[in-house]
C-alpha cells in the first residue's frame, strides 16, 4: 500500500515532536527535581496538563465520554503514565540523565519481544536494527557509567527496567483497544489518571509532608510550564496519535533518539564532554534506529 505524501510528512513530524520533545524532560526533570520532591512533580505535571487538555476540549463542545474510554484511560493513565513517567521522575534523583535515557532504551526491546510472542516474527531489518542500536547503547553506557554506583543507583535502574516493560504492555494492550472517542479528552482522563496514582505514589513516599509551592523558584515554574505545555500537550498526543498508525517497536524508536538529545543538552548546557567513543556510539544508534524504521516500510 502507497504512503501519501502529506500522511509521510505527518508521520515524520511526529517523529520528531516525540524524539525532540522527550529527549528534553531528563533535563527538565533534573532541574526540577532541586525544588520539588518527585512524585509531586508528576503530580503537578499531569494534573495541570489533564486538566488543560480536557477544558480545551470542553470549551470546543467535544467534552463526550464513552464507556470503553474509561478501559484505555486506566490503562494508559497507570501504565503509561504513573509507572512509566513515574519511575523515570524518580530515578532521575539518583541517575545522571544521560544514563537515565539510556536505560530507556530498553522500551523497544520489549516491544519488538511482544510483537514477536504475540503476533509475528519482526522482519530481518528490524532484528538487525535493534542488534545495532543496542550495541551503540551498550558502548555508550560503558563509556559513561560510574565505577561507584551504590545501592539506589542499581534499584533505579531496576526500576527503570522494569517501567519500560510495563509501558511496552500499555502500549500494546492500548493499540488492541477501541480508539478514544475524542483523542483529546482520551489524553486528558489518561493524565488525570496517572497524576492520582502519582498523587497516592507521594503519599506513601511522604513527599507531600512540609510541601510549600510558593517557595518555588520562577525557574521551577518555567521549567514546569514547558513540561506542561510543550511536553505534555505536544508529545504524549504525538504519540497516542502514532500508536494508532505504526506498530508499537517502530514508536517505541524515541527510546533509542532520548539518549543522544540528553547528551547534546548535557554537552550544550551542563558543560559535558562527548568522547570520541560516544561520538561512535551515538552513530550506531541512529543508524540502527534508520533499520528499524526502514524495516517497517
Amino acid at each position: 500500500m502507497s504512503v501519501s505524501p502529506n500522511r509521510s510528512l505527518l508521520l515524520i513530524g511526529a517523529f520528531l515532536v516525540i524524539y525532540i520533545g522527550w529527549g528534553t524532560t531528563y533535563l527538565a526533570n533534573h532541574f526540577l527535581l532541586r525544588e520539588l520532591p518527585p512524585f509531586v512533580l508528576g503530580t503537578l505535571r499531569f494534573t495541570l496538563a489533564g486538566l488543560l487538555a480536557l477544558s480545551f476540549i470542553a470549551l470546543r463542545g467535544d467534552l463526550r465520554v464513552q464507556r470503553s474510554d474509561w478501559g484505555g484511560a486506566m490503562l494508559g493513565g497507570l501504565l503509561l503514565i504513573a509507572v512509566g513517567q513515574g519511575a523515570l521522575i524518580y530515578a532521575n534523583q539518583y541517575l545522571p540523565t544521560g544514563m537515565l535515557a539510556m536505560l530507556y532504551t530498553s522500551l523497544p526491546l520489549w516491544s519488538v519481544a511482544l510483537e514477536w510472542l504475540l503476533d509475528r516474527r519482526p522482519p530481518f531489518w528490524v532484528l538487525l536494527g535493534l542488534a545495532i542500536a543496542c550495541g551503540g547503547i551498550t558502548l555508550l553506557m560503558r563509556d559513561r557509567l560510574a565505577h561507584d554506583a551504590g545501592p539506589m543507583q542499581w534499584f533505579s535502574g531496576a526500576l527503570v527496567l522494569g517501567a519500560t516493560l510495563l509501558w511496552a504492555i500499555g502500549a500494546w494492550r492500548l493499540r488492541q483497544r477501541p480508539a478514544f472517542r475524542s483523542a483529546g479528552t482520551g489524553l486528558g482522563l489518561q493524565m488525570l489518571v496517572g497524576a492520582a496514582v502519582l498523587a497516592g505514589f507521594g503519599w506513601l513516599h511522604d513527599d507531600w509532608h512540609g510541601l510549600a509551592l510558593q517557595n518555588l523558584s520562577i525557574d521551577a515554574w518555567l521549567w514546569l510550564a514547558y513540561l506542561v505545555l510543550p511536553v505534555s500537550l505536544g508529545v504524549y498526543p504525538a504519540y497516542f496519535w502514532l500508536l494508532r498508525e505504526v506498530r508499537p517497536s517502530l514508536v517505541s524508536t524515541f527510546a533509542f533518539v532520548n539518549p543522544l538529545v540528553a547528551m547534546l543538552l548535557g554537552y550544550l548546557i551542563l558543560g559535558e564532554q562527548l568522547s570520541l567513543t560516544a561520538a561512535l556510539a551515538c552513530g550506531a544508534v541512529l543508524g540502527g534506529v534508520s533499520l528499524i524504521i526502514f524495516g517497517r516500510r
